[in-house]
């Protein structure tokens, strides 16, 4: 729902607020600014008043920028924006607040106990060890007496470093510093590897350790050491509060999903505490034993490991009739390998573009490159990019697409995908690729069209767009004096599949025709009466609406068709020689439309 504000009563609000305030339009032009906002950009508001907001805006959903603070000093600010009603348009009011404080308070929090975890694993490991000495004789006889107080000491200082360590373990994940290492797994086999560690205990203490798994497995994507993890803690968990009776785990396919269950016959947990059951240093139960004591974060490290893989974690539970932990992880499918990057991307809360290549002769291309297209492509494309000063984070291959990530890509404009498309003819032709290769080639912007991964995924794939037929619809206009060669072209062109030609004599009735349409591409004879081919090309770059608009030069003077590659790698004006090669002004006009 749109917000009308009398535009009076919302300029003296965004005035006198100290946060930064900034009405952005339905094309990204900034039509007012408070002055706390310009000093966060380190301008006045009337420098920016009418200039392009370049980040993008997601109403309801945040995004960090860099700043500059009151003490002129970098900082982070976060982007929020909500739709109101501006001058009888629709429009975003835009906050910017200076979170730099909050951010470093969360770092040095998570330093802190970082640093206080690693500086108490040393002397622990030197105690344990010493009283280790001391209760094996090695220094002297020891009484019974003594040997039973060593071992207290052992078991506390044992208790002591797994607190340590899974308090490590919990700040690294809550803070995102933890790394998943995923792979294609059978979630059976995994399992079926804990199980076995878990037996001897199950048969010592008298209980049965049922295990139920699909016949033909189940197969999901995950980093299996993270998963062991969590297994162990939910199995010897109901092995530790498990005086008589049954150990159950089983796995099932719940709508896409794939189910564990540890089942146990144990002391189960209070409706009271069932609530509270994840909570860091909660322990439930009525053990008094010191070998079953806990740290009491093992439940909320295991629910933070499936979390990161995108799953769930609940628990039912009867009190002295037993528990039933549960947790659902997604099944492989080929998008969860892609999302994986573009999820580790959005942590950075910072925007980026996923742009996507589809090939639709994959076996062909292979073939003349001599195997694996997709992975050279990729990589001469993120060159490509990385030499514009784009950071490009790993790019991920299906068997007939390549995504690719760039980070901190603001770019909204036609141009960008353009540029996409343009990059990846450049890659095809600097392979070698002498054919023009049918493919798709779509984009999307984080946050700007989607905040979840898959969704992220889906937007580009369904901005993918055939470059074969839009180019074929493209417009070209040949500007030459002489009509004979102009039909000849003409007819090639059509020949080739495209549909839009048109044919002009000079100059001037080109820039006529260019104050109605402008061309997709441009052919230019340099020897024209009146205005010259060097005239017409210094006219279209000298302004902005059609300094990029492609253009061929058709040249009377003998051009070395051979060095049509060295062109493309210099980024010069391409020239062909009169009349045109058919083979060349094919893979000329490919290139450049």
């Amino acid at each position: 729902m749109t917000n009308v504000v009398p535009k009076h009563e919302l300029e003296s609000i965004i005035e006198k607020s100290t946060d930064g305030l900034i009405v952005v339009d339905h094309n990204s032009i900034i039509r007012f600014i408070n002055p706390a906002a310009a000093c966060l950009f380190k301008r006045s508001p009337a420098e920016m008043v009418s200039k392009s907001f370049e980040y993008p805006l997601s109403p309801g959903h945040s995004t960090e920028m860099e700043i500059i603070r009151k003490n002129g000093k970098p900082g982070t600010g976060e982007i929020r924006s909500v739709d109101i009603e501006w001058e009888g348009q629709k429009a975003l009011l835009v906050s910017i607040r200076d979170i730099t404080e909050r951010i470093l308070f969360d770092r040095l929090k998570d330093d802190f106990i970082g640093n206080v975890s690693h500086e108490l694993r040393t002397p622990l490991t030197s105690i344990r060890e010493a009283v280790s000495v001391i209760q094996d004789g090695i220094l002297g006889p020891v009484s019974e007496e003594q040997k039973k107080f060593l071992s207290m000491c052992i078991r506390n200082t044992d208790h002591l470093r797994r607190i340590v360590d899974s308090l490590l373990d919990l700040t690294k994940i809550e803070a995102g510093k933890a790394r998943l290492n995923k792979k294609r797994t059978q979630f059976p086999d995994i399992i079926k590897s804990v199980i076995e560690v878990f037996q001897p205990i199950s048969r010592k203490k008298g209980l049965a350790l049922n295990l139920s798994i699909p016949k033909n497995g189940m197969e999901v994507y995950v980093d299996r050491d993270r998963i062991t993890q969590v297994l162990n803690n939910l199995i010897g968990n109901a092995i530790k509060f498990t005086e008589k009776g049954t150990i159950g785990v089983s796995v099932d396919e719940i709508n896409g999903w794939a189910e564990c269950r540890v089942s146990d016959t144990g002391e189960g947990i209070s409706e009271e505490d069932l609530p509270k059951v994840f909570d860091k240093f909660m322990q439930f139960g009525k053990k008094t034993n010191p070998e079953n004591k806990g740290t009491g974060l093992g439940l909320a490290i295991s629910r933070e490991i499936i979390q990161m893989h995108n799953g769930s974690m609940s628990v039912e539970s009867v009190f002295n009739q037993g528990s039933t932990f549960k947790f659902r992880l997604p099944r492989y499918r080929p998008d969860l390998e892609v999302e994986d990057p573009i999820r580790t991307a959005m942590e950075a809360k910072q925007p980026f573009a996923l742009f996507g290549i589809r090939l639709h002769a994959v076996d062909a291309i292979g073939a003349q490159m001599g195997g694996q297209p997709l992975q050279k492509i990729a990589q001469k494309i993120r060159h490509m990019f990385e030499t514009l000063g784009k950071t490009v984070i790993p790019i991920v291959l299906e068997p007939d697409s390549v995504f690719i990530l760039v980070e901190k890509s603001h770019e909204q404009d036609p141009r960008s995908i353009a540029r996409l498309r343009h990059m990846t003819k450049e890659a095809f032709i600097g392979l070698g690729i002498d054919e023009e290769v049918d493919f798709s080639y779509g984009r999307s912007l984080y946050p700007l069209h989607a905040e979840a991964p898959n969704l992220l995924l889906e937007a580009c794939r369904k901005d993918m767009r055939n470059e074969r037929l839009e180019r074929f619809n493209k417009r070209i206009m040949i500007v030459d004096d002489e009509p004979a060669l102009i039909e000849a072209t003409k007819t090639l062109l059509e020949l080739f599949g495209y549909k839009t030609i048109e044919a002009l004599s000079n100059g001037a009735a080109l820039f006529e025709r260019m104050k109605t349409v402008h061309p997709d591409l441009l052919i230019l004879d340099m020897k024209m009466p009146g205005m010259t081919g060097y005239e017409v090309i210094g006219r279209l770059k000298e302004s902005f609406k059609t300094q990029e608009i492609p253009i061929l030069i058709m040249s009377g003077y003998e051009i070395e068709t051979g060095r049509f590659i060295e062109y493309v790698n210099t980024k010069a004006i391409l020239t062909l020689n009169k009349p045109a090669d058919p083979d060349i002004l094919r893979k000329t006009v490919y290139y450049l439309i």
